[in-house]
């Protein structure tokens, strides 16, 4: 089953200790060298990087790898310079392996053209211990424009969430869920597949249906994330276990009402009256006979027998009637 992930994730920046070449490195699985630092990130060791391209607006790639980020880390010259920003895609598994990477490359082409920048998209396979159906790609985005040729320029404000807020403007995530939504299932339909994913919440799409969260790594926190998932995926089932009950009651009246409406040509009247405790089901009640004003109906009727016993005996044999005793 395809699902929707799309998630940015924290940025780059040398305020918490971190640093472009290294991330870099570590997603495509190479060896970097940080002319600024002097330190040497050698990744090429790391398995289940398959494929890592580089692009630039325009459609051109980026060869030099090493280069190419080494030249960004010199570009910002502050210590708390926001040096790249992260986005991570679910790649559908319904995809072989071909046609993953022209979807992730596709998009990444994309993002690179509409907000000027460089992307540096690395493909993933699932980890050995994950689900196997987990490919995802990893997009580095350069945090200042770059041009066709790899010159960089000034930071992009429209990465920055910080500057979109101030101007008012639409922050780039509000482009980027909606456009991989429609890349993804572009790439299904083309496969043949009746898949679809959304990018919207169950909220949006009128689901009343609880979302799981993401466990992440082993531990106390993990396993109480698992316990909850366990939870929601209970309380979700009970929900669709009454949908579907309700759908059955809904179409039982359907076939109720198609049962008792009159055929062309019938002339005898039907009476329907609803049900007034449930408006699920239609009953058919029979009319009862009129009963004449001043008669006593049949089913009301007392026996003789009975009524003449229970006339009140108003004589009186001279015996004064029993007292009886308090608490009897």
């Amino acid at each position: 089953m395809a699902i929707f992930h799309l998630s940015a994730r924290a940025p780059i920046a040398r305020g918490s200790g971190r640093s472009a070449t290294a991330a870099a490195a570590y997603r495509a699985g190479v060896l970097i060298t940080d002319l600024r630092t002097g330190q040497v990130f050698d990744y090429r060791r790391r398995k289940g990087v398959l494929d890592a391209r580089i692009h630039l607006p325009g459609g051109r790639f980026v060869r030099d790898r090493e280069k190419f980020w080494n030249d960004l880390e010199l570009h910002h010259r502050r210590s708390d310079a926001v040096l790249a920003r992260e986005v991570v895609l679910a790649l559908p598994n319904e995809l072989d392996a071909d046609e993953r990477a022209a979807l992730a490359f596709g998009f990444s082409r994309d993002i690179a053209t509409e907000f000027g920048v460089g992307v540096d998209c690395a493909l993933h396979a699932p980890s050995r211990g994950g689900d196997d159906r987990n490919f995802h790609a990893h997009l580095l985005l350069t945090a200042c424009t770059v041009d066709a040729d790899g010159g960089l320029g000034k930071k992009a404000e429209r990465l920055d969430p910080i500057a979109c807020k101030r101007s008012g403007a639409a922050d780039s995530v509000s482009w980027l869920r909606p456009h991989w939504q429609l890349s993804v299932n572009a790439a299904l339909a083309r496969k043949g597949s009746a898949e679809r994913v959304d990018h919207r919440s169950f909220k949006d799409r009128g689901i009343e249906r609880l979302p799981a969260v993401h466990i992440g790594i082993k531990g106390a926190s993990a396993r109480r994330r698992a316990s909850l998932n366990a939870r929601l995926r209970r309380r979700n089932a009970r929900l669709e276990a009454l949908d579907e009950q309700m759908g059955k009651l809904m179409r039982m009246k359907a076939r109720l009402a198609a049962r008792i409406e009159p055929k062309p040509g019938d002339q005898r009247p039907v009476r329907v009256v609803d049900d007034q405790a449930s408006d699920l089901l239609l009953w058919r009640r029979r009319p009862q006979p009129k009963v004449p004003k001043g008669a006593v109906s049949a089913r009301l009727a007392k026996p003789e027998g009975l009524e003449a016993s229970r006339q009140p005996d108003n004589t009186w044999n001279g015996s004064r009637p029993a007292r009886r005793r308090p608490g009897r």
